[in-house]
C-alpha cells in the first residue's frame, strides 16, 4: 500500500501578486527556494522510493530539492501540470473577470464544466489528475512524492477520496505544503493530513 505525499511547489512572484499561473512557466522566487529547501530537509528521513513532478519549472525545482538527498531521478508527467487557464494566465482574478465578463459569468454558473477562454474545465483537470495519481499509486510501493500544483492537488485529493468534481467543501493547499495519504489496493484512501506546513516555520 503506497504512501502518497502530495506536495505543492514553493512560492513564485506570481503567487505573491495573486496572478493566475496555469501553464505559464513561472520560476520559484527566493522565498520559494527557501521553502523548497525546507521541504527537502523535512523529507530527508522519509524513505522515498520515487519522486514524480509536473514539468513546469516551479514544480521541477521544488521536486529536485526533495529528490536529491535520496539520489532519485525526477519522473515528469504532463498530467500533473496546473489547470490550463488559457487567456486568464498572467492576470489577477478580478482582471480576468472584467476582461472576459461573459466567459467568467459562465465559469461562475457552471464551475465544473465551463472553460476559461483557451483553457480547460475543472472536470478535465479532475480527470487527468485522477488518471495520473491512480497510475502512479498502482505501480508503486512504499513512499512516493508527487510535486505539482494547488489546483492539481485539490482535484487529485477529491478524486482519490471519491468526492464530486465540484463539492461545496474545498481544500486549501498552500505553497510548499504536504498532504499525506495511504492508497489501498481497492482504491480507497487513508488520509493522514492535508496542507501540512509546519516544516516551513
Amino acid at each position: 500500500m503506497p504512501s502518497l505525499y502530495l506536495i505543492r511547489h514553493g512560492r513564485t512572484a506570481w503567487n505573491s501578486a495573486w496572478r493566475i499561473q496555469g501553464h505559464e512557466d513561472v520560476p520559484l522566487d527566493e522565498e520559494g527556494r527557501r521553502q523548497a529547501r525546507a521541504l527537502g530537509e523535512a523529507l530527508k528521513g522519509v524513505p522515498l522510493g520515487s519522486v514524480y513532478a509536473s514539468p513546469l519549472a516551479r514544480a521541477q525545482e521544488t521536486a529536485s530539492l526533495i529528490a536529491a538527498p535520496h539520489g532519485l531521478p525526477l519522473r515528469l508527467d504532463d498530467r500533473l501540470m496546473e489547470r490550463n487557464w488559457g487567456q486568464y494566465q498572467g492576470m489577477r482574478r478580478e482582471e480576468a473577470a472584467l476582461a472576459y465578463a461573459q466567459a467568467d459569468d459562465l465559469l461562475r454558473r457552471d464551475p465544473a464544466n465551463a472553460r476559461p477562454p483557451g483553457g480547460e474545465s475543472y472536470r478535465e483537470l479532475y480527470a487527468r489528475a485522477e488518471a495520473a495519481l491512480r497510475e502512479i499509486t498502482a505501480g508503486e510501493e512504499g513512499h512516493v512524492a508527487v510535486v505539482c500544483h494547488g489546483g492539481t492537488i485539490v482535484a487529485g485529493l477529491m478524486a482519490l477520496m471519491g468526492l464530486d468534481s465540484w463539492p461545496r467543501v474545498r481544500f486549501v493547499i498552500e505553497n510548499a505544503s504536504v498532504s499525506l495519504l495511504d492508497v489501498r489496493p481497492d482504491g480507497g484512501v487513508v488520509t493522514h493530513y492535508v496542507n501540512r506546513c509546519d516544516h516551513l516555520a
